[in-house]
């Protein structure tokens, strides 16, 4: 093999690694896409269930104050 064969040779599987990384680049752009996307769902999903948390305390709190002021729900 010469010099310009091993040169050739080299220069080629260059260019393959070379398409290589571009093409995993490519993919870990579409997986950080996606994570991004899975993120402000799960963030949104997170908003609901905290608001459903909250509003049933405060669903709780309205009947205990309604509790407390009924004056003859406690003689004894």
């Amino acid at each position: 093999m010469t010099d310009g064969e091993k040169l050739d040779l080299i220069l080629s599987e260059i260019q393959g690694m070379k398409a290589d990384m571009q093409n995993m680049n490519s993919r870990i752009d579409n997986v950080e896409s996606q994570i991004k996307q899975t993120e402000r769902v799960l963030k949104n999903e997170i908003r609901k269930e905290c608001e459903l948390v909250l509003d049933e305390v405060e669903r709780v709190h309205t009947i205990l104050d309604s509790h407390k002021a009924n004056k003859s729900a406690h003689t004894a």
